[in-house]
């Protein structure tokens, strides 16, 4: 069991997998519904400009998120 503790701490803070895997699912998520808004215009209505902006809005928050992270750890000795 201990093994697994020291694998889950090293893939959380030495590899920072939850950090990049964060940055790049929201990513992905803003590619997407991009993709999908401009691939075929006859779709963008209210309720769809309102969706691209909340999931641009978290692509901010999680770039936010990401570098108040990396400045905590850099602080940290």
């Amino acid at each position: 069991m201990e093994k697994l503790g020291r694998f889950f701490e090293r893939l959380f803070e030495k590899h920072k997998l939850v950090r990049r895997l964060l940055v790049l699912w929201s990513v992905s998520l803003l590619t997407w519904g991009i993709l999908k808004v401009f691939s075929d215009l006859t779709l963008v209505t209210a309720a769809v400009t309102t969706a691209l902006a909340t999931v641009t809005a978290l692509l901010t928050a999680v770039l936010g998120f990401y570098q108040w992270s990396r400045e905590h750890e850099d602080k940290q000795p």
